[in-house]
């Protein structure tokens, strides 16, 4: 499927989230008659193309050492003065149409627009995915412009607080989950992700509703349970046919971007640490992995051998390592249309497993069949045998420990989130599992592994008053500065 263009918006350079962007974009699109399909359909392709990309997505693949690269290894040495990652195309790209499917959908021509789905509905899938940017966004600068961002009356939106952002994200998903009418029309086309299904997106806002209530596990344990067991006792996945997961498209425009990096150069491997934690399950070897994932996730070098490639080295270092001798990212991963992963089934299962061990929902002793079904849920999804994944489940190293659960279910949990890099990161700075080895090599300015990014360096000059006090509030802008949640 070709990407619409809308023109006004690629022709305006924007820099920060502070821009109009409501006022930009409601006028034309409402004049121009754009189908608000066409606008989901260009979200979509932006979204997916941010978190799938080189920029956000490899980063934290590389902060959370799933990766490793063999030249610029800058981001695995934490080389990151300036770095902010990819704020103003998070704001930029993706939320603006986001929000106009709202403001279409609910203003005094909505009736007109009511042909593309029922207004509901289409509302709801744009609140339930602008939640899940805004979730994005928090969890990787923490303090963020949120309630007042797009309020065409303020040109200076206050950065709220992530603390306040996180109870006002989970109001957003159960009033989006509430408005859904399952036996109407979701949008007739142009939905990448779910076809228009509005069951499975109402699975999603409460499967959603879940981790970003875990995410409060640390901190606030008694919100947590509340909301956790809320949203399980609600629809959410069973199985991974509910997946949130859009594909990249057959064709370069539209392509994944680790395809389009590997079409000039093989830098990015699957990192020693990964591969060694797999097959620390069990009595794995190069040959012969212990995890059957291990050779979806990973290719095979010269020898058919799966080897990582070692992390954290300089890039003179690095240069002592042969490609061929090394693990690339598998052909699946790497391939044009491969899947942009959301959330998963498995890691809905995960979550569950949790809770049961938290004793926030079911029963204690259900953790251990949940955490079995988690495993299986990840391994289906990556295509391995039942065969191979029986045989992986009845290791004894494999099997639940539940007086080391943190260890057992954030290393697992860890291993089924692959590819999905800012929930790797974000699992692994909630539980600190599994335990990741700070590099010798690392950047003189650096004192540990990253927790956030820095804020874009526009913000200065033109939130000045709004960034100093949210830098303020969160004890300084630095990577070292811990999220609301990470304590």
């Amino acid at each position: 499927m070709k990407k619409i263009i809308i023109l006004f918006i690629v022709s305006i350079s924007i820099t920060s989230c502070t821009s109009d962007f409501e006022e930009l974009n409601k006028d034309p699109l409402a004049a121009n008659d754009v189908p608000t399909t066409a606008i989901l359909t260009a979200a979509m392709q932006d979204l997916i193309g941010i978190n799938s990309g080189l920029g956000y997505n490899k980063t934290f693949m590389l902060y959370s050492q799933q990766w490793a690269q063999r030249e610029t290894t800058s981001r695995s040495l934490y080389d990151i003065a300036s770095t902010s990652g990819d704020w103003s195309a998070w704001y930029s790209k993706g939320l603006p149409e986001l929000v106009n499917i709202i403001n279409l959908n609910s203003g005094n021509k909505k009736e007109s627009y009511s042909v593309y789905g029922k207004n509901e509905n289409q509302i709801a899938v744009a609140m339930i995915l602008k939640a899940w940017v805004f979730h994005n966004i928090t969890d990787t600068w923490g303090n963020i412009p949120y309630s007042e961002t797009f309020n065409s009356e303020i040109s200076s939106p206050k950065y709220d607080k992530q603390e306040e952002i996180y109870p006002a994200l989970i109001q957003e998903l159960k009033n989006a989950a509430a408005m859904i009418d399952t036996n109407a029309s979701g949008f007739i086309n142009g939905d990448l992700m779910y076809g228009g299904d509005m069951t499975k997106w109402k699975a999603f806002a409460n499967s959603l509703r879940a981790r970003i209530a875990m995410r409060m596990s640390e901190i606030n344990p008694d919100l947590a349970k509340i909301e956790v067991a809320d949203a399980l006792n609600s629809l959410v996945f069973v199985g991974n046919s509910d997946n949130a997961q859009i594909s990249f498209q057959n064709e370069e425009a539209n392509a994944n971007p680790l395809y389009l990096e590997f079409l000039t150069q093989s830098w990015t491997f699957v990192s020693e640490p990964m591969i060694n934690l797999m097959n620390s399950y069990g009595s794995g070897t190069a040959t012969n992995p212990s995890d059957p994932r291990i050779k979806k996730y990973a290719a095979p070098n010269v020898d058919d051998e799966y080897i990582g490639f070692p992390y954290g080295l300089t890039t003179t270092d690095s240069f002592n390592y042969a490609i061929d001798d090394r693990s690339l990212p598998s052909e699946t991963v790497r391939s044009i249309d491969f899947l942009s992963y959301i959330m998963t089934y498995s890691e809905l299962l995960f979550i569950k497993a949790e809770a049961e061990q938290r004793g926030w929902f079911g029963a204690v002793g259900d953790a251990s069949t949940t955490y079995n079904q988690a495993i299986t849920a990840s391994m289906e999804q990556w295509g391995v045998d039942a065969s191979d994944i029986a045989v992986y489940i009845a290791q004894t190293d494999v099997q639940y420990n539940a007086t080391n659960w943190k260890k057992m279910l954030g290393e697992q949990k860890y291993i089924s989130l692959y590819t999905l890099g800012e929930n790797s990161w974000s699992e692994w700075r909630r539980l600190n599992f599994p335990v990741l080895n700070f590099p010798v090599a690392a950047a003189s300015n650096a004192t540990e592994i990253p927790r956030r990014f820095f804020y874009a360096s526009s913000e200065a000059s033109v939130n000045k008053t709004n960034l100093d006090q949210a830098i303020s509030d969160m004890g300084g802008d630095t990577f070292i500065t811990r999220m609301w949640w990470d304590q």
